[in-house]
């Protein structure tokens, strides 16, 4: 039936960006570990953590290509998200290039191109499945004034993993500037997470329990990995918790701005 074909490819679209989404955070909480293992023993093989890193990274890879050519493929897709799936495979490109060319021991700036590029693919995924899931999800009241605060709350929260990625690369020890201004905006990024969730509660959307969760862990999981001698566990809990909550914002941004479909 040709009438079905355009909701067939969304749908193709929906499930194939949330793979993308999940593989991608794999990515990230992978990465994670090897550092943070890597940091207490710098001679670690990891097998098992690098090789989880590299299968997720090449599927996630593949998603993407899915993704830009379904895209590009359907005219609907490509007015709605098209850009941003050519932005993710671009980026794709990118570090799988970086990757290549700068092998197992990369220099710091390599380093950091990695660390942020890979958060900003997981941005870009997430915003993916937030804009093409807002064609069937109930808008939500206030939608414009939402997506504004969560745009607001994204860009803190990219600022944030900027300054997380170079305090990991470039500063060590820590810069006590950078990371000052770090710990600022991520507070600043948690309490608008937060404050957003806690609005999106009474509105039953599933979202606001994310999104209340990330913004009251986050900063506890930072303030405990920094006071208590980066305790391995909460270590590896604050970047996975800032992932999630750039996650979550990119996701809500993606839906309340998505334009109203005509009925």
């Amino acid at each position: 039936m040709p009438a079905s074909r355009p909701d067939d490819r969304r749908r193709s679209f929906a499930v194939t960006a949330a793979v993308a989404l999940a593989l991608m955070f794999v990515v990230v909480a992978a990465s994670a570990y090897i550092r943070l293992a890597l940091g207490e023993n710098s001679t670690a093989p990891l097998p098992v953590a690098r090789g989880l890193h590299r299968a997720a990274a090449s599927l996630t890879a593949v998603a993407v290509l899915v993704l830009a050519v379904l895209a590009w493929r359907g005219a609907a897709l490509r007015a709605r998200v098209g850009a941003v799936a050519g932005a993710a495979l671009l980026l794709t490109l990118a570090l799988s290039a970086l990757g290549v060319a700068t092998g197992a021991t990369p220099p710091p700036a390599a380093q950091f191109a990695n660390l942020f590029g890979g958060l900003l693919l997981l941005a870009l995924l997430a915003w993916l499945s937030g804009r093409v899931s807002a064609q069937t999800a109930t808008r939500l009241q206030d939608a414009a004034k939402l997506a504004r605060l969560a745009r607001i709350g994204f860009a803190l929260a990219l600022i944030q993993a900027a300054l997380g990625a170079a305090l990991a690369t470039f500063w060590s020890p820590p810069e006590a500037l950078a990371l000052t201004v770090h710990v600022l905006f991520g507070l600043g990024t948690a309490a608008l997470a937060f404050a957003l969730g806690i609005r999106l509660i009474g509105a039953g959307a599933p979202i606001a329990l994310g999104l209340v969760g990330a913004g009251f862990a986050a900063p506890i999981a930072g303030t405990v990995s920094a006071l208590i001698d980066l305790a391995p566990a909460a270590a590896l809990a604050h970047p996975l918790l800032g992932a999630a909550t750039l996650v979550l914002l990119a996701r809500l941004e993606a839906r309340c701005s998505a334009p109203r479909l005509p009925a």
